[in-house]
């Protein structure tokens, strides 16, 4: 089976693209079975909705969407940041639309299980799982939950949700420890956990913010215990020869033209999980291409369309991107092709999507993030 990939679409307003450059793509992709992108936006409902967010609150008409079915999608990513911008009518709003176009929307449903659960795509003897989770950092609000009568599930994205520690070396952590005591932050924290309010009262904070001593002062990125655990259950019950995922992450990092090294390791321990192909999005850069192991991490996908709101902030860098094409024998990673783009932009700055180079790798040609090879 054939896979495509293509990077985070933030549509807001109609897109225009020429007919060559359609034609390009759609070729590009014109024998992939799958191709999957990430929806950056939500559907506006047809009744009236609400924002929950007061900024870069992002939201677009069923019909501007259509260009990613004539671009030759099958699938969209919903969990992501801006999926729930409309809340829960938001939500459902995107799931009736895109069904209505012929998409398939992974990562995003009326309740949590639905949110969580893949979509299967089969062709002959294979099976194709596509799944799809957000990182965060978001609140709670975002993701689906179970019903709990008499209240009902509340609709929304499924999550990978990324935990960040703050590791101090210690001297750092005696100077945490009086700022807390001082500030009476210490017995503040206390009197909540005898509450029953915090979650873990034996982790220790400084303003909400995890930390603990060690030789060194760091930033650890740790995948949330519950979620994974959920994945993983998920992923054994799922029977399909192959299995990808659309990870969404706007953590970042301090280097935002590399992946960040725990990214990486998120990305490995999802091959490790079962998964053949990790796509990675939120950074509207594009990042390096690594196998490992048997599996593809596509560490940064970088953008397809991007009507930011604010195009002056950004650099050139945010106007390229990438597609990708993975040509597969029986489930087993021969080669793959990357297609060369620049990034279509809002119509004040007369960016328009334009396909350039074509390469391609065979699988042991690309770099290695194996035990060697880092």
């Amino acid at each position: 089976m054939n896979l495509g990939f293509t990077g985070q679409a933030l549509i807001t307003e109609a897109v225009t693209i020429d007919e060559a450059t359609k034609s390009q793509i759609s070729e590009f992709f014109s024998d992939s079975e799958v191709v999957t992108g990430h929806l950056e936006t939500t559907v506006l409902p047809n009744n009236p909705a609400y924002p929950f967010k007061d900024r870069t609150c992002h939201f677009t008409k069923l019909k501007t969407l259509s260009i990613l079915k004539e671009l030759g999608l099958t699938h969209l990513n919903l969990a992501g940041n801006h999926a729930f911008d409309l809340g829960p009518a938001g939500i459902n709003a995107t799931l009736a639309g895109l069904n209505d176009l012929g998409l398939i929307a992974v990562g995003a449903g009326a309740d949590q299980d639905s949110a969580c659960q893949p979509t299967l795509t089969c062709s002959g003897e294979e099976t194709c799982a596509i799944w799809g989770r957000d990182a965060g950092p978001q609140s709670d609000l975002v993701y689906a939950s179970v019903a709990h009568a008499p209240l009902q599930a509340r609709p929304g994205i499924a999550g990978l949700r990324v935990e960040r520690t703050l590791q101090v070396d210690q001297l750092g952590a005696e100077q945490l420890y009086r700022i807390n005591r001082r500030t009476g932050y210490a017995e503040w924290a206390k009197l909540r956990a005898q509450i029953g309010y915090d979650d873990n009262p034996t982790q220790q904070r400084f303003y909400g913010i995890p930390f603990y001593q060690g030789d060194q002062c760091l930033d650890r990125y740790v995948v949330k215990e519950s979620d994974m655990r959920d994945l993983e259950t998920r992923l054994a019950q799922t029977k399909a020869t192959q299995h990808i995922i659309h990870l969404h992450q706007h953590h970042w990092g301090d280097d935002w033209f590399t992946s960040p090294s725990w990214v990486l390791d998120i990305g490995k321990s999802l091959v490790d999980a079962g998964f053949s192909v990790v796509a990675i999005t939120g950074n509207p850069r594009v990042h390096r291409i690594y196998r490992y192991r048997h599996g593809l991490i596509l560490s940064g996908l970088g953008g397809l369309i991007f009507h930011t709101r604010r195009e002056a902030s950004y650099d050139e860098s945010v106007w390229h991107g990438q597609l990708v094409r993975i040509e597969s024998d029986r489930d087993i990673i021969q080669r793959i092709k990357v297609m060369q783009i620049e990034v279509c932009g809002p119509p004040k700055s007369n960016r328009k999507l334009k396909a350039g180079t074509t390469q391609a790798f065979l699988f042991n040609e690309l770099p290695t993030l194996d035990d060697q090879g880092r």
